[in-house]
């Protein structure tokens, strides 16, 4: 790959350095890693299935979380079921008395 040299704000210079820190790579590393992602001409098919494997991923973690509701709801169910009929237990002690 040819070499570019281009004049760059030292905000920006910061801004990539800190990113490629957080990356652990080093600053060429990064910026190169980035490039190559620009130039491929896949781009977006590639932004398109990490949407699309993020949109599975959260599809799946509500399915659990409705399956774990509806669990949720029959175990609740259940056990206003033995509470009613204890209150009634004891309501008719209290009219047997």
């Amino acid at each position: 790959m040819a070499e570019i040299k281009a004049r760059v704000d030292p905000a920006i210079k910061k801004k990539i350095a800190s990113m490629a820190k957080k990356k652990k790579m080093t600053q060429s590393a990064f910026i190169n890693l980035h490039l190559e992602r620009i130039t491929t001409p896949n781009l977006f098919q590639e932004e398109k299935n990490r949407f699309e494997e993020m949109l599975r991923m959260h599809i799946e973690v509500f399915a659990t979380f409705a399956k774990s509701n509806e669990e949720l709801l029959k175990k609740i169910t259940s056990i206003e079921g033995v509470l009613n009929r204890e209150v009634q237990k004891v309501i008719e002690q209290e009219v047997n008395e």
